[in-house]
């Protein structure tokens, strides 16, 4: 059904000042810029290590601004897709059309827990594979908050439907972290037990570095304020959550990675 993860999207206020965080101070790369059409739209692609962040245009001051969606390159037509995903009883907030940038069909549709997903039909492959990154070593995983009565739901559509594999599994006695891993990308879903459907499920983008305390001193020196890092409740390591240009979390941890962290 997917053939890649493609991007997590967030809307900007100001896309030049998006644009310079994540490009400039993040050290990602542009690796498209486009505009809509009739020139109202602006969707730029930033790639950071394997992962890639679309920054959308929108109004400064707006109350949609951040987090948007997660997308996924289909590898058949969007309408057949569509049509499985509808008869697996989705619902899609937007029908397949031409995509606003001019490139391809998309579809969104909702999950179990309330996260937007776009479907995306292009033929081009825009990510630069094994692309270094100067302060980021992994873009580690999309943090999704999924409730108590669809976290089963959420897993069997992500391992039978979408097709990706465990990466790890962490439990606690009242909540489970669960990675699930297509190609380079995860996904990490936050079950809570007791926890309520919320309205934002999509909770953060985490970063791997090399040395929280090191990431802060960089950030601060750019004018980012940043938190004192805090040793996770997991052990081990440390934990840095900063908010983006447009109100976004961006989790940075230096665990080794989920493969080689032992726990």
């Amino acid at each position: 059904m997917i053939k890649e993860l493609n991007h997590v999207a967030v809307r900007s206020g100001d896309m030049e000042k998006t644009i310079h965080f994540y490009a400039d101070i993040l050290g990602g790369t542009v690796i498209r810029d486009a505009t809509s059409p009739d020139g109202k739209g602006r969707f730029v692609y930033v790639q950071l290590v394997d992962g890639v962040i679309e920054l959308i245009k929108g109004k400064p001051g707006a109350d949609n601004l951040g987090l948007q969606h997660v997308a996924f390159l289909v590898d058949e037509p969007i309408e057949d897709v569509h049509k499985k995903l509808v008869e697996m009883g989705y619902h899609f907030t937007v029908e397949p059309k031409l995509a606003a940038s001019g490139d391809g069909y998309l579809a969104f549709f909702e999950d179990a827990s309330g996260a937007v997903f776009e479907i995306i039909q292009r033929e081009e492959n825009i990510r630069i594979p094994g692309l270094k990154n100067e302060h980021i070593e992994e873009f580690d995983h999309i943090s999704i908050r999924v409730a108590d009565d669809c976290y089963k739901k959420c897993e069997d559509f992500y391992l039978n439907t979408l097709g990706f594999e465990v990466r790890r599994i962490m439990e606690k006695p009242n909540s489970v972290m669960s990675y699930y891993k297509f190609g380079p990308d995860t996904l990490e879903t936050l079950y809570s037990q007791g926890r309520p459907k919320v309205e934002k499920p999509l909770g953060h983008i985490a970063f791997r570095v090399k040395d929280c305390f090191e990431m802060k001193k960089y950030l601060e020196s750019q004018g980012i304020t940043c938190p004192e890092p805090k040793e996770s409740g997991m052990g081990g390591f440390n934990i840095m959550n900063v908010a983006g240009p447009d109100g976004e979390i961006l989790e940075f941890l230096d665990r080794p990675s989920l493969e080689e962290y032992k726990r």
